[in-house]
């Protein structure tokens, strides 16, 4: 009978890598092209800011950079605009808002909605029909009493100093402020990070240590980028952070970082805005979408006499798949039929809506 030949040492060390190396290439092949992580976002975060922002600083000379008012609006849609950002459109009437057309001059019998706002309602990642203002406005218009318009004036990255700018100058009935973390975390200061070169305050960088999944995360995202962006999600730098201070510390977004420069302006302006709404004799209502929560918001509003309703997702919903991917924890379709529904029940105690 004939021996059999034995294979040499190295045959089976080398069969197994070459199947965990293919094993991973397939994983990161299947990760891009069904696109699990949501690396798109990116994507379309870059062409949103390259393609539809009219910038404060446009036009200006290089030496004038740091001439312009950094603590108001610093950006704004550009008016009629259709593109095509991957996942969505977005669309802009002539005053570069989400949404049809719109008069300055409120028509006559109509209930117009001024909503302020950041990201979440504009609704990044979703067409406008499928927001939670645009159909929440479907709906009143159902009624047939009177006509209703739900302004969407909602852009990426504003907090409550630039939405303060907004005025009155389209007349509403009722202002509706979709108060998020945003409101308490500048966004002056990436401006002047990025474009005027200045640093990060030392004192308000919140250090969060690496652990396993952002050291595995760092070794394989240059070779494979969707797998590493996969294992670096599985970390949370605030859980991170957290370790490294006292026991019992919490992270409360007001008191750490930014958070309490932040939440003095985002004060500021929370009251010049119900200070503008009451000269006008509008109703001034916020919405508390913060998530961790901004927990000296609703004695604030309180104190002051600020109309306040919660409109953030329970720990259960969250649970629930309703982000628009790993990455982009925007909401999706499902997510915004859960703050429409919301939005009904604070609607019936909502002056100009609720008594239909």
């Amino acid at each position: 009978m004939a021996r059999r030949r034995q294979r040499p040492r190295w045959f089976a060390p080398l069969a197994v890598t070459l199947g965990m190396a293919a094993t991973l290439a397939l994983g990161e092949f299947l990760l891009r092209v069904f696109d699990v992580v949501g690396r798109d976002y990116e994507a379309e975060h870059l062409r949103y800011r390259a393609q539809a922002l009219r910038y404060a600083w446009d036009g200006l000379p290089p030496d004038d950079l740091g001439k312009f008012d950094l603590d108001g609006t610093l950006y704004r849609h550009k008016p009629s605009l259709d593109i095509d950002l991957g996942r969505y459109r977005l669309r802009t009437n002539r005053l570069g808002f989400r949404g049809p057309e719109l008069a300055v001059a409120k028509p006559a019998n109509t209930v117009r909605i001024l909503m302020l706002g950041d990201s979440v309602l504009y609704g990044t990642g979703v067409d406008d029909e499928v927001t939670f203002a645009r159909r929440w406005e479907r709906e009143l218009n159902g009624r047939g009493d009177r006509r209703y318009e739900v302004v969407n004036s909602g852009h990426p990255m504003y907090d409550t100093t630039q939405l303060r700018d907004e005025g009155l100058r389209l007349q509403p009935d009722l202002v509706v402020l979709v108060y998020v973390v945003n409101d308490v975390e500048p966004t002056r200061d990436v401006v002047e990070q990025a474009l005027l070169g200045k640093p990060a305050r030392a004192e308000e960088e919140l250090r969060a240590p690496g652990d396993l999944w952002t050291w595995l995360g760092g070794i394989a995202e240059p070779w494979l980028p969707a797998t590493g962006k996969l294992l670096q999600l599985q970390s949370d730098a605030a859980v991170r952070w957290l370790a490294t201070q006292p026991p019992g510390t919490e992270y409360v977004p007001e008191r750490v970082g930014k958070g309490p420069r932040g939440w003095l302006r985002s004060q500021q302006a929370l009251l010049a805005m119900q200070q503008q709404c009451r000269a006008a004799g509008v109703p001034f209502v916020v919405l508390d979408h913060t998530m961790p929560a901004v927990r000296a918001l609703p004695g604030f509003c309180g104190e002051h006499g600020i109309a306040y309703h919660e409109f953030r997702f329970t720990a259960d919903e969250l649970r629930l798949p309703i982000r628009n991917s790993m990455l982009d924890s925007h909401s999706n379709a499902a997510g915004h039929d859960l703050l429409l529904q919301k939005l009904r029940r604070i609607a019936l105690a909502l002056p100009a809506v609720g008594s239909g």
